[in-house]
């Protein structure tokens, strides 16, 4: 895994980028670089007979444990009919809190078409688990309104591989029928206004 020193370089990197309009995102773990150059291929399967273009999220990623505060676990398969707006974030990565006050716009307008943010915390600049009373208090300072939850370092990895992207804010959006619907890379303008636009016909179909 990447260490404190790497990750903070690399947030400082990507900031000045994004006050210059770039995409702007935090790295993670050192294994998602395999996935980055492509070596490993997402593992997207459409359900059988299906007609629709869009592939079923990856099922490593839909069986995969999101751990609550307590201890319960659930998985994406649980939520199938709700749409899903799948955030990877994490505290020290500056990118993700500019795009949190969207994601918490998306979760008030839609809360009741079945709509539903859920960010997925990638750990501690150590990339070990984060503290959940640390991520209470980060959601309070944030007024977040949405759910948190950990994922361990191999859901990030494999969302990395699914995505080709090994950085975080890093968003997917899956249908009430659990296809992949859309990837958004970074926290620039130009990926939350195509997400934004996704999950409102998302909602509405």
């Amino acid at each position: 895994m990447i260490k404190r020193e790497v990750l903070k370089a690399f947030a400082f990197f990507t900031l000045a980028f994004f006050a210059a309009g770039s995409l702007a995102a935090c790295g993670t773990s050192g294994s998602a670089d395999t996935a980055a150059n492509g070596e490993k291929k997402p593992n997207m399967t459409w359900p059988e007979g299906a007609k629709s273009e869009y592939p079923m999220l990856d099922s490593a990623l839909a069986k995969a444990p999101m751990e609550a505060d307590g201890g319960s676990t659930f998985t994406v398969e649980d939520r199938k009919g709700k749409v899903l707006l799948l955030n990877l974030w994490a505290i020290w990565c500056v990118p993700c809190k500019v795009e949190m006050p969207e994601l918490v716009k998306l979760q008030d307008q839609y809360r009741d078409k079945g709509f539903q943010v859920i960010g997925l915390n990638v750990g501690n600049d150590d990339m070990r688990p984060e503290d959940f009373g640390r991520m209470k208090e980060f959601a309070g300072t944030m007024n977040l309104n949405y759910e948190l939850v950990r994922i361990n370092n191999q859901t990030t990895d494999d969302y990395a591989r699914v995505a080709k992207f090994a950085g975080v804010p890093l968003s997917v959006v899956v249908d009430r029928e659990g296809r992949m619907r859309g990837v958004f890379k970074g926290a620039s303008p130009s990926e939350i206004q195509k997400m934004k636009e996704t999950v409102a016909t998302l909602v509405n179909e």
